[in-house]
């Protein structure tokens, strides 16, 4: 006759397929998480630019929008870094890099980066590059300059210098218009790149605007300083019907330079 088993022993053997059912959950939760984050790589790259961006330009992220959709279920739905065109990519890239350098160099509200339907726009304020009426670069203009340089080099784009300046007329003698200092600091600036940075200047081209296209109206001496600055324009092909993203853009460029300190000119 067997021997009879103790209430003890048989609720022990009972309950002991429990822990293979335990061991093999965790190796399967283990198994999904290496999946979702090789899936989330390019997002988590996403993610470390508009956290970059943000941090620089003032907590903000400078008007920039960070590639969420809506989803069936109503939660939003990221965009993968890698599936955005190319100039979309880049200007994220070059967001991201240039708000490093604004923030570790003091420079937030002096730079900003927005994009239009020629490409991407690297705007500096005047007080950033030149002071009041002259065409000299600044020793901080330099630095960013050499900042922005390293950006333009790892992209094969034409690139085009814009000057603006206000509508007050220059009052020093060297410029008889804001046509000649508008040029002047755009072939300053292309000079710059060019001989200092080792920008190749086959890419390089240079526009004088004067006050013809201010970002706000002349009416004010804040305004009046948002409109004195130098794009730095990264070039690409303009496609049929591409839409405009100036205005959305150029909203967040008058927040950024509107922290700029007046000066006069």
């Amino acid at each position: 006759m067997a021997p009879k088993r103790s209430e003890h022993q048989s609720h022990e053997n009972t309950e002991r397929w429990l822990l293979t059912y335990s061991d093999m959950i965790t190796l399967l939760l283990v198994f999904f998480i290496v999946l979702y984050s090789m899936a989330n790589t390019d997002l988590k790259k996403f993610a470390a630019l508009a956290q970059s961006m943000s941090r620089a330009f003032g907590g903000s992220g400078g008007g920039l929008i960070v590639g969420l959709g809506s989803g069936n279920s109503g939660a939003p739905a990221p965009i993968l870094f890698s599936t955005l065109p190319r100039q979309q990519q880049d200007f994220l890239s070059v967001s991201a890099e240039l708000a490093d350098f604004a923030e570790h160099a003091g420079l937030t509200g002096q730079i900003a980066v927005n994009m239009s339907y020629e490409g991407v726009i690297i705007s500096l304020s005047e007080a950033l590059l030149f002071e009041p009426g002259s065409a000299m670069l600044t020793e901080q203009a330099k630095q960013a300059l050499r900042s922005v340089a390293e950006v333009l080099k790892e992209l094969p784009n034409p690139v085009r210098v814009d000057a603006h300046t206000d509508n007050v007329p220059p009052d020093n003698g060297l410029y008889p218009t804001n046509w000649e200092l508008s040029v002047a600091r755009a072939v300053t600036v292309v000079r710059f790149l060019a001989e200092q940075c080792g920008i190749d200047p086959a890419r390089l081209g240079a526009a004088g605007y004067a006050d013809g296209k201010p970002l706000v109206p002349n009416d004010t001496r804040e305004h009046r300083a948002i409109n004195r600055r130098a794009e730095i324009v990264i070039l690409y092909p303009v496609e049929q019907g591409k839409m405009d993203f100036a205005p959305a853009m150029q909203l967040a460029a008058t927040r950024n330079a509107a922290q700029i300190p007046e000066r006069s000119k």
